[in-house]
């Protein structure tokens, strides 16, 4: 068991180095800062192909995109590494409230960000509307996200933007990528 354990502590540090990088790289050129890459996707992601980790098997099951891989490492952060999404929460000092392209809910429980498809298409798509549409799909029942029970976005009220819904891992996934076994059980009604 701690053999597994270790294997995906190991993993997930690499993903969530490269996650890091490519939000700092999403948020500068938001803010119109310099960076050393033109686009998210010139950040290489850690190569998975001799890992032996249950998330690394996840991501050679399914040939797992960039886009995807994104938003499942979003979804599972919060659970992990919370701290590493802080940088959302910064606000927008002109209108005096967080920024809106970031995405993300709060909690009164959890004083951290919790990712939303928002989120993922901030980091995604930037402005291309194009990007924004094709994430609509990642969500969608037929993706193996659903049908695998690995991820969803929760489902608005029906006057609020599709993509405000938080990324919400599977307590299933959550143990399979952590201690590699399904040992948690539902404690939230949502679950």
């Amino acid at each position: 068991m701690k053999g597994i354990i270790k294997k995906n502590a190991e993993a997930l540090t690499l993903e969530l180095d490269w996650l890091a990088k490519v939000i700092d790289i999403s948020v500068k050129k938001h803010f119109g800062q310099e960076t050393e890459y033109k686009s998210i996707y010139d950040i290489q992601p850690p190569d998975v192909t001799f890992d032996e980790s249950f998330y690394a098997e996840v991501l050679k099951r399914d040939q797992t995109s960039i886009p995807e891989r994104i938003v499942l490492l979003l979804a599972l952060a919060p659970h992990i590494k919370p701290e590493m999404l802080d940088v959302f929460l910064i606000r927008n000092e002109k209108l005096d409230k967080n920024f809106t392209e970031f995405g993300g809910v709060k909690d009164i429980r959890n004083n951290g960000f919790i990712p939303t498809g928002e989120t993922a298409a901030f980091i995604l798509a930037m402005n291309n509307l194009a990007s924004r549409f094709d994430l609509f799909n990642l969500f969608c029942e037929d993706h193996y996200f659903s049908k695998r029970n690995i991820l969803h976005i929760v489902k608005p009220k029906s006057y609020e933007p599709y993509l405000s819904g938080a990324l919400v891992l599977s307590l299933e996934y959550l143990s399979y990528l952590t201690v590699g076994l399904s040992k948690f059980t539902a404690v939230h009604s949502d679950y």
